[in-house]
């Protein structure tokens, strides 16, 4: 495994070798075995992340270039703005919001905001909960509608809700993101402390009309990377709002994953699918790591109640240590690969390889700790 203090390093020389590589397009997952990225002309539903990726590097090593081109690809991802997409949140935070916050440029502000507002609006009247909208982009499968409801959504669509409403004042944002995770609470979360990938709801009443995944092994199985979306989504929650049902959320949810996992955190695909052979995904495990880490460099408002979640964090990152290269002596493969991600395994599409999204986490992560600083 990689020693955990070279961990930082080893991913920001990763970072730069795939600027390299990768040119004028955005990265999306690599082979893990000779490190050749796979790449999207327009960034798909994760460019802001490389957006984050390059402003961390431009932040920790001094470089103005590196914050020159991330600002360049804020505008790159402009014309997504107006996509019905779920992913907008994500999208415009990672890049627009942050790159505010570090550089005070009005214009990221604008941008920012007039994403938060279009996210907003997407909200089903029903039930305030955020769909996934009808132009959501992942490239490895189809869905579209404004009735079907997915999990991740306490992450993606909320980032930018927090961000909006501190930046604004505007209660619109604090209310509608605690509507949509009351309806997560609600109807996601199963006893056992799994949650459920996708809901559809019936427009007009709210009455829910089927659970079901795509992603994940089968309907009422838990796949793992939308539990540490939940996970992440709910701390974060009640970081924002001190509610204790939010926190008490996430604790069952944790409970669950650890429960199966053992302390290194590191879950496989889906938590039903428990073969020998299995593949994990590392990308699951960066999620709640950067939840972790923004807590614990940013301060929190009830430290005991944050404790046995803190505690969690060493020992994650140590786990993701074990499948950052290189692993071992004679493993030649360019260093910093976060590998064992799993895109999409019903699909068999990048199911053991190092994507993106779970880079920019581990490096989100290890930057917080590193400067004690994280971003609105």
């Amino acid at each position: 495994m990689a020693p955990r203090d070279k961990a930082l390093d080893l991913i920001c020389r990763r970072v730069l070798e795939t600027r390299a590589a990768v040119g004028q397009d955005w990265p999306y997952h690599a082979d893990p075995q000779s490190g050749e990225w796979a790449t999207t002309d327009d960034g798909d539903w994760c460019g802001g992340h490389w957006v984050e990726c390059l402003r961390i590097l431009g932040v920790l090593q001094g470089r103005d270039d590196l914050i020159r081109e991330a600002r360049a690809r804020c505008e790159g991802l402009r014309p997504k703005l107006e996509r019905d997409d779920q992913f907008r949140g994500h999208r415009f935070y990672y890049s627009a919001a942050r790159m505010y916050d570090h550089t005070g440029e009005l214009a990221l502000r604008t941008l920012a905001l007039a994403a938060a507002y279009a996210v907003r609006s997407m909200a089903m009247p029903v039930n305030g909960a955020m769909p996934i909208g009808m132009q959501v982009q992942v490239k490895s499968t189809t869905l579209a509608s404004r009735s079907i409801v997915a999990v991740d959504n306490v992450h993606p669509n909320l980032r930018l809700d927090w961000w909006a409403w501190h930046e604004t004042g505007d209660d619109t944002f604090l209310k509608g993101a605690m509507a949509h995770l009351d309806v997560t609470l609600r109807n996601f979360v199963r006893a056992d402390g799994s949650t459920v990938e996708f809901i559809e709801y019936d427009p007009d009443s709210g009455r829910v009309l089927r659970e079901f995944t795509l992603l994940g092994a089968h309907d009422e199985s838990c796949w793992s990377r939308g539990q540490a979306w939940a996970i992440a989504g709910f701390l974060r929650g009640w970081e924002e709002t001190g509610e204790r049902r939010y926190l008490d959320a996430a604790e069952k949810l944790t409970d669950y994953w650890f429960a199966r996992t053992g302390p290194g955190g590191v879950p496989p695909w889906d938590f039903d699918d428990t073969a020998a052979e299995a593949p994990l995904d590392t990308s699951a495990a960066a999620i709640v790591v950067e939840q972790l880490a923004r807590m614990q460099a940013g301060g929190v408002r009830d430290a005991g109640a944050a404790a046995p979640f803190l505690a969690r964090l060493e020992p994650m990152i140590e786990g993701l240590c074990a499948h950052l290269t290189p692993m071992g002596a004679g493993d030649d493969r360019p260093p910093g690969m976060l590998v064992d991600g799993c895109f999409n395994q019903p699909k068999n599409f990048a199911n053991r390889s190092e994507l993106i999204w779970g880079t920019a986490y581990l490096l989100m992560a290890l930057s917080y700790l590193e400067t004690g600083r994280v971003p609105a």
